[in-house]
């Protein structure tokens, strides 16, 4: 059992290491911003451990140090988790094959890398257990936790600019941003939110400003899916291209 044991966490470490690298170099801004709006070092464990958006413990911070009202920190953070429920449903035709118990630890503490991982393993085929998956959540959760606490007992000592640790939050959504599919959606949405921030900055409505963006960007990345594809000139759908020819 132990030899069988090894080769497994092999495996899961092979997966985790590089996010786990990834998560130390968030992480660390991550606590020094939760810091500087009070938090402890161990409030940053329990609440990296414990909470699976990392976006979302930035979003905390720094709307927290720009005076947002609770509400609004609240809708914000409650906006962009809700991709947990997208990423679920992808997962759930893949828990068939397992019991409840074994589909409760390979979901329970998923993040976005873990899910990603997890998620290309039981699609290809691969050997995936339920043990892989709570292997690679504990890792990378941990990491993350850790890396928080760190970064919190570091921005207690040392005086780093606000700033400059919460534009770790800034880069991160740019880099969401450029790795998503770049089509009509993915324009449609960011435009639509980046205006939303505009005007709500220009007519004094800041505090409401993000959990408002992200409703209009997901409406305006849904309703560029809806519409009707561009058709020719007769009003006839564009005829489909022949077989063996070029598609472009």
């Amino acid at each position: 059992m132990q030899e069988g044991a090894k080769p497994a966490a092999r495996e899961v470490l092979t997966a985790a290491w590089p996010v786990m690298l990834s998560y130390v170099a968030v992480g660390l801004p991550c606590g020094v911003l939760a810091a500087k709006a009070g938090m402890t070092p161990l409030m940053n464990f329990v609440l990296g451990f414990s909470y699976l958006s990392g976006g979302g413990q930035f979003m905390m911070s720094n709307l927290w140090l720009a005076g947002a009202p609770l509400g609004s920190i609240i809708a914000s953070v409650a906006a962009i988790s809700t991709r947990f429920a997208l990423y679920s449903a992808s997962l759930a035709p893949h828990l068939k094959r397992f019991g409840r118990r074994q589909s409760l630890a390979i979901a329970c503490c998923y993040t976005e890398e873990a899910y990603g991982i997890t998620l290309s393993r039981l699609a290809s085929g691969e050997t995936w257990t339920a043990g892989h998956a709570l292997g690679l959540n504990v890792c990378v959760q941990l990491t993350w936790a850790l890396s928080c606490a760190a970064g919190a007992a570091l921005g207690s000592v040392v005086d780093i600019p606000t700033a400059i640790a919460g534009f770790a939050m800034t880069s991160l959504f740019i880099y969401l941003l450029y790795s998503q599919p770049h089509t009509r959606g993915t324009a449609c949405a960011a435009l639509g939110a980046a205006l939303t921030v505009a005007l709500c900055k220009w007519s004094g409505l800041a505090g409401v400003a993000v959990p408002l963006a992200a409703l209009v960007g997901v409406g305006a990345g849904m309703a560029s899916g809806l519409a009707p594809r561009r058709r020719n000139g007769n009003g006839s759908a564009p005829a489909a291209p022949a077989a063996g020819g070029d598609a472009r």
